[in-house]
């Protein structure tokens, strides 16, 4: 079964949020070659690349992409993301290290469909 969300960058401008999801898309393809992403404008006028990202991943990639999610926080420290599921939770995860902040990205990415 594939699992989709949006990730956000809230609190900071367009401009960063674009630099942002441009550092964690190729960061989430890597952890597992199944995980599809893709950048999407927050504003059809917007001349960025994207600030959000929709992601599509198996239930059996959640563990990986949420360690990988945990990792790059941990290296972009004080980044702040929000996970968004389809039938319109959210979560959002910030001041985020260690292996809490796996398993709250786990929990948010595997939401019910």
């Amino acid at each position: 079964m594939d699992l989709r969300t949006i990730i956000t960058f809230p609190e900071v401008s367009d401009a960063d949020a674009n630099k942002l999801a441009g550092a964690l898309s190729p960061a989430l393809r890597e952890i597992d070659k199944s995980v599809f992403v893709e950048r999407r404008r927050t504003r059809s006028e917007s001349q960025d690349g994207g600030a959000t990202l929709a992601v599509i991943l198996s239930s059996a990639a959640v563990t990986a992409v949420a360690k990988g999610i945990a990792a790059w926080l941990a290296r972009n420290s004080g980044t702040i993301i929000e996970v968004h599921a389809p039938d319109g939770t959210s979560v959002k995860v910030k001041h985020a290290s260690g292996k809490d902040t796996a398993q709250t990205v786990a929990a948010a990415l595997s939401a019910k469909q």
